[in-house]
């Protein structure tokens, strides 16, 4: 019996068969799957997830991260998807899970928390040797930041309307490792409007 792995939600996964088919609806865990060598097993993706540059273009689009055809999606019969707190509506994910295909759901709050995010994408479709590669590296990248002085910064994320960031979200915590502390806190949302 395999270990089961538990995703940011508390959703329990087996680990992958080799007849894996995954959408990816998080530009950068579409990057991530390039990284871990898992590019022929992406069969869908959102307009957002551009990158690597010259090697997602084949890839089917099912629209953008909080606004996909799910079913489209499920047109591609896929046997995982990629999905994140922060970007997926929880009411579309619910809707691939009802379709009987897994949702992985992820949520890297600080950059240090993507050390347990490749260890699970590593695990859950075998890529254990590349997950660790990644991870050391990033490690290795975590040790060598500040100290830096403190500097205020605001920093938008979208227009029609402005919106920040909060200082409980991946880009304050990134930006706080420089010696950057974001404007703009709303403690009762993560990404305010200004």
């Amino acid at each position: 019996m395999h270990q089961l792995l538990i995703d940011a939600a508390g959703n329990r996964h087996a680990p992958a068969t080799e007849l894996t088919r995954i959408v990816s609806l998080v530009p950068s865990l579409t990057e991530l799957l390039f990284a871990l060598e898992l590019q022929d097993t992406i069969v869908g993706r959102t307009n957002f997830c551009i990158e690597p540059k010259g090697q997602v273009g084949s890839i089917p689009v099912v629209g953008g991260t909080k606004t996909f055809n799910v079913e489209e999606l499920t047109a591609l019969c896929p046997t995982h998807v990629l999905v994140n707190i922060d970007e997926t509506p929880k009411e579309l994910a619910e809707q691939i899970q009802a379709n009987d295909i897994s949702v992985v759901v992820t949520h890297p709050n600080k950059p240090a928390d993507n050390i347990t995010l490749f260890s699970l994408m590593g695990s859950l479709f075998g890529r254990q040797q590349q997950a660790a590669k990644l991870i050391a590296d990033l490690q290795g990248e975590l040790m060598t930041t500040g100290p830096w002085p403190e500097r205020k910064v605001l920093y938008l994320i979208w227009k029609r309307p402005w919106m920040t960031v909060s200082q409980d979200t991946y880009i304050a915590n990134m930006l706080s490792l420089f010696g950057m502390r974001t404007l703009g806190h709303d403690g009762r949302r993560r990404y305010p409007e200004i």
